[in-house]
């Protein structure tokens, strides 16, 4: 188009890989992949797996047909029985679920090295990604039959497509964005919530992106509709994909009930032994709060945990209560959650803990591993909850200063931070036995993502203000995103020439 010039903006890109220094920083991370994925799967070798009860249940789901209903929307999520299905031996299981996380890790850790300038920055985000996942924290999972493994892979495979997604939108990088979610949410229901709520918003944002144009900027309306449609698909179309994901394994973990008995614990422990509680969800449909209020009186109380009130469903004077779980239960109980923020938010943090069967909230006794030499990174790279908070306002700090604060990527890894948040709150309260377990995928996801914001800040490329051209005169516009308007007189008279600067003595 005449009259107008390339637009002057900060460029938020990762630099492109060169054939020396670029090729060099690729090779010295997919040198550590090799030794990361090595030691990875070797541990899962050399391990026994470690059967859990759940373990069975997700052996028992496996036996049904791949067409079956009942192994896609049955008593688990579909993932886990169906890695199972497919190894045949709890041993194999376990194995496979090691190579399945060094491949995920390793491409997250291939991509964060862009994060960065090439050269030995890139080599130590890359290396940092890998040492992360050999914590104990994530690598522990690979010994158990359990969901943990796959949803932590999956999880890593998310952050390197949602990478991907900012630098550049494809409809081939939405579509790995998309797997990668459909298969977090199939190894724990717990996920299928805030997946949903951020699909939500980003459709929002997408939708307002689109029609906030006609207001601003140059050129008609239909102009200006068009290119904020095309800057806003990329917002829109991941949103629509998100939320469809959340839609279709939300509607499989309704139909099978499968969340009732989740629900139910929590209930035992949160709900039940509180007077002021159980009558409030007396208000608004369950039924037996009078035979409820005199069980807990009759429950005795611990001194060292919360007391647990458990009705034997089973039994037929509580038949109703049963039948309450299955069709209102869930509802009424994200109602209550929705219109009791202080406790939805306090709750977590109360004493003794709102939890039963939870080995003490220390995940060690899931089988950590032990004496292995690398277990030193668990300190160095997977600090306690106050140290990741400290680090995350020096990240922010930092990037303030060192203006990163804007790049899309940094922001990128800041929601992904507080998503984490997020799926650690809706993971406590949607749980009331192992609840620390729980926990493991937000715990992960809120450590790594401050992990890659403080590396970024720190070793990261300085964002420049933009100035005018070379060889341009008069004033140049503040907006980055807007191109630079020039003057018929100047388009005819062709590019400007600085004059030289005659210096008298």
């Amino acid at each position: 188009m005449g009259g107008r010039e390339p637009a002057q903006q900060l460029d938020t890109r990762p630099q492109a890989l060169s054939r020396g220094q670029g090729g060099r920083t690729v090779l010295f991370v997919a040198g550590g992949w090799a030794l990361f994925s090595a030691y990875r799967i070797w541990l899962a070798v050399v391990t026994y797996p470690f059967v859990w009860k759940d373990s069975l249940a997700y052996r028992a789901v496996s036996t049904h047909g791949y067409t079956s209903s009942q192994l896609w929307a049955g008593s688990r999520a579909p993932l886990t029985p169906l890695l199972l299905k497919l190894t045949h031996q709890y041993a194999h299981y376990t194995v496979a679920q090691a190579v399945i996380g060094a491949v995920a890790w390793g491409i997250l850790a291939l991509t964060a090295c862009r994060l960065v300038p090439d050269g030995w920055r890139g080599v130590i985000v890359g290396w940092a990604v890998l040492g992360f996942a050999t914590t104990p924290l994530v690598i522990q999972w690979d010994r158990s039959v359990l969901s943990e493994s796959p949803s932590l892979s999956a999880l890593a495979l998310i952050c390197a497509a949602g990478l991907w997604l900012v630098w550049r939108f494809s409809w081939v990088r939405l579509a790995v964005m998309g797997i990668a979610v459909l298969a977090y949410v199939g190894a724990r229901d717990a996920d299928i919530w805030s997946v949903g709520v951020v699909g939500i918003a980003m459709v929002m944002v997408g939708l307002f992106k689109t029609m906030s144009g006609a207001a601003t900027g140059p050129g008609s309306v239909f102009e200006v509709l068009r290119a904020q449609g095309r800057n806003a698909l990329g917002w829109l179309m991941t949103g629509v994909v998100l939320l469809s994901v959340a839609l279709v394994s939300g509607w499989a973990a309704g139909a099978s009930h499968r969340n009732v008995v989740n629900i139910e614990e929590a209930f035992e422990v949160r709900v039940f032994a509180f007077p002021d509680r159980v009558a409030w969800f007396s208000a608004h449909g369950m039924p037996d709060a009078v035979q409820i209020d005199s069980l807990a009186v009759a429950t005795p109380a611990s001194a060292h945990s919360a007391k647990v009130v458990v009705p034997d469903l089973a039994e037929a004077q509580w038949r109703s209560l049963h039948t309450w779980f299955e069709r209102d239960g869930e509802l009424a109980y994200a109602w209550f959650l929705v219109t009791h923020p202080g406790y939805t938010l306090g709750a977590p943090f109360a004493s003794p803990p709102m939890t039963f069967n939870n080995l003490s909230g220390n995940l060690a006794n899931y089988g950590e591993l032990g004496s292995h030499p690398l277990n030193v990174l668990g300190t160095i790279i997977d600090p306690n909850r106050f140290v990741v908070m400290v680090l995350a306002v020096v990240a922010t700090i930092v990037a303030w200063r060192r203006m990163i604060l804007g790049r899309h990527d940094w922001r990128f890894l800041a929601a992904f931070t507080f998503v984490g948040v997020t799926s650690m709150l809706l993971a406590w309260h949607g749980e009331g036995r192992e609840v620390t377990r729980h926990l493991v995928e937000g715990m992960v996801e809120v450590r790594l993502g401050v992990l890659l914001l403080l590396l970024t800040a720190l070793l990261g490329e300085k964002r420049r203000l933009p100035g005018p051209a070379v060889g341009t005169t008069g004033p140049t516009s503040r907006h980055p995103d807007l191109p630079l308007l020039r003057s018929e007189a100047d388009q005819q008279a062709g590019p400007t020439r600085r004059e030289p600067r005659v210096v008298h003595p």
